[in-house]
């Protein structure tokens, strides 16, 4: 067995984990801006790209993290570097 392997040992349990579908798990990202379209102060960011624990994480540990504002407006941030905010390009709303 591979380092970091999981073994199941019901076959019942090996198929309700493959009929299941993914929970909406994320991680929070300690981030706050304004709004770019309504100006409103912004916070409750959200991740994919760690455990999914609902953790708190640093934004400049984040690769990807976005939010909605009370406006509607769509904020998605994507890193292109690592030392601080300066380093994450916006993305447009999609349409």
């Amino acid at each position: 067995m591979r380092e970091g392997s999981v073994t199941l040992e019901a076959p019942q349990e090996a198929a309700r984990l493959l009929a299941e579908p993914p929970g909406e798990s994320f991680d929070w990202v300690d981030f706050r801006c304004r709004c770019p379209k309504c100006g409103a102060a912004v916070d409750g960011f959200q991740t994919k790209d760690f455990c999914n624990q609902f953790d708190t994480v640093d934004y400049r540990t984040a690769y990807h993290f976005y939010a909605t504002c009370e406006c509607g407006h769509w904020i998605d941030f994507i890193r292109r570097n690592a030392r601080g905010i300066g380093d994450f390009e916006m993305r447009p709303e999609p349409m």
